[in-house]
């Protein structure tokens, strides 16, 4: 075969340029877009926090979608980058230490369900019919109330005030925590541990990561199908208490 020409041949340092610029032009166009989401996680922390600081972090959260987004996926970047950008505050809110306990625990929801979603998010929404995409949301919710129930179990506390509701209620919510812990312990050791490093032990996916010697990619996609096959669980405990 003849060799291609030097006018057809491939120039990696010009496909670097190419690269180079639409990541930038990325960054550029989504800037306030970053703010935004500075502004939105804003509203639930203290006055006294800078907002440059969270604008800041909102920034290198843009930039690291902006190097990471692969367009052939069929994922929209602004859907892609919201949950790094949210990810990169946290994780300098978490850095800088300003939490209360109680309030930094409350927070940790937030944080793994950011990272249960940005998992979510970089795959293309669902192709079927609008019943299996209605379920598929279904679904979806479902595993972010298992989040939410771990977080809550982290916390040791009542989720609910005794002195405000029925007896009844409260028996309910503490069949519901004992359904919790019976359904995490049925998982297998990898998951379980993976939940509970994360819940339990105030553990980053980072940490994780390093403690069962995976990326912290793999850890967010344990973290995401733990949350599934606990919500099945949960699902089949309930059914028996029905």
């Amino acid at each position: 075969m003849c060799p291609l020409s030097s006018a057809i041949r491939p120039n990696p340092e010009n496909a670097k340029q190419v690269l180079l610029a639409g990541v930038s032009t990325l960054i550029e166009t989504n800037l306030a877009y970053a703010h935004a989401i500075a502004a939105e996680v804003m509203r639930k922390l203290p006055p006294e926090l800078e907002r440059k600081d969270i604008e800041c972090w909102a920034e290198l959260g843009l930039v690291e979608a902006a190097n990471s987004f692969d367009c052939t996926r069929g994922v929209q970047f602004k859907t892609f980058a919201y949950y790094r950008i949210r990810g990169a505050i946290y994780d300098g809110l978490r850095k800088l230490g300003w939490y209360p306990k109680g309030q930094y625990q409350r927070m940790r929801f937030e944080m793994a369900a950011n990272e249960y979603l940005k998992d979510v998010s970089d795959e293309p929404p669902p192709a079927g019919s609008p019943e299996a995409q209605l379920q598929d949301l279904k679904d979806l919710t479902g595993n972010l109330m298992s989040c939410y129930m771990l977080s809550l179990e982290a916390l040791g506390e009542e989720p609910i005030d005794h002195n405000r509701v029925s007896a009844d209620r409260a028996l309910e919510c503490k069949q519901q925590s004992e359904n919790l812990r019976r359904s995490l312990a049925q998982l297998p050791e990898k998951n379980r541990r993976v939940l509970e490093f994360c819940y339990f032990d105030e553990l980053t996916f980072e940490e994780i990561g390093l403690k069962l010697g995976l990326s912290k990619s793999w850890v967010c996609r344990l973290h995401a199908k733990s949350l599934e096959m606990l919500r099945k669980l949960l699902t089949q405990e309930s059914d028996k208490a029905a």
